[in-house]
């Protein structure tokens, strides 16, 4: 099992890559155990409860990134897909932690003193969506034609009990992006079937979509269409839970 220094984490937050603004992320994921010890028990006993995703995030202060977070404090404001990488120079294969969350709290001034950097603070909370230890399909770069991962993913087939998510990230658009998802019963592919069609792209953004099982297919892939001469840059993550 592969082990990663903290030194180019990705952050990828809605339709932007935050990374070079940040120096310290944490994700937290767990659980909230109800107590349904009875009698007759010897030792006490919980019932799974709700699952929940918190971040924990600080940096240095920076006008672009400001204008990013200040905004997802709004009441009206939309929930944001959050990933994270080990490294921001991903590659095909890497883990990818993704999952919707909104922001509870943004400090743009959260530390510092005279003479020292002005540093920010950032939490979020996970808002009803599963958070989704995946892989990354589509590294982030920028794509100018229509294509597919280079690498048919065997990630696996997917229960009655689960589904498999999908978490783009377009950071730069021209033009209009659409991407699908589809998966195979064999890595030699000629009998794929779309499982996930993601909302057509003009504009930078995010989307999380997700298809419920059962699908026996094991093998998987990401299919993107670019029309109107454009060019865009995003990253997709595919995993199922």
């Amino acid at each position: 099992m592969a082990t990663f220094v903290q030194t180019d984490v990705g952050l990828y937050w809605g339709g932007y890559s935050l990374a070079s603004s940040f120096n310290a992320i944490a994700l937290n994921m767990g659980n909230s155990p109800q107590d349904d010890t009875v009698y007759g028990d010897s030792f006490q006993s919980n019932a799974s409860g709700l699952s929940s995703i918190q971040c924990e995030a600080e940096g240095f202060w920076q006008s672009t990134t400001d204008a990013v977070l200040y905004p997802s404090l709004a009441i009206s404001a939309a929930d944001t897909v959050l990933s994270v990488t080990p490294t921001g120079s991903a590659t095909v294969g890497l883990p990818s932690i993704f999952s919707k969350v909104t922001t509870s709290n943004y400090s743009p001034i959260s530390e510092g003193t005279a003479g020292s950097m002005m540093g920010f603070s950032l939490s979020a909370e996970g808002v009803g969506e599963k958070s989704v230890t995946g892989e990354i399909l589509v590294v982030p770069a920028t794509y100018s034609s229509s294509a597919e991962s280079a690498t048919n993913a065997s990630i696996g087939a997917v229960s009655a009990t689960q589904s498999v998510y999908s978490a783009l990230h377009v950071t730069a658009a021209s033009g209009t992006l659409d991407v699908i998802v589809e998966s195979s019963p064999n890595s030699g592919w000629g009998s794929e079937t779309t499982r996930i069609e993601h909302t057509q792209f003009s504009g930078v953004g995010a989307e999380m979509k997700s298809a419920a099982g059962a699908i026996a297919n094991a093998y998987w892939r990401v299919k993107w269409t670019i029309s109107g001469g454009g060019s865009f840059d995003f990253l997709c993550s595919l995993g199922i839970t």
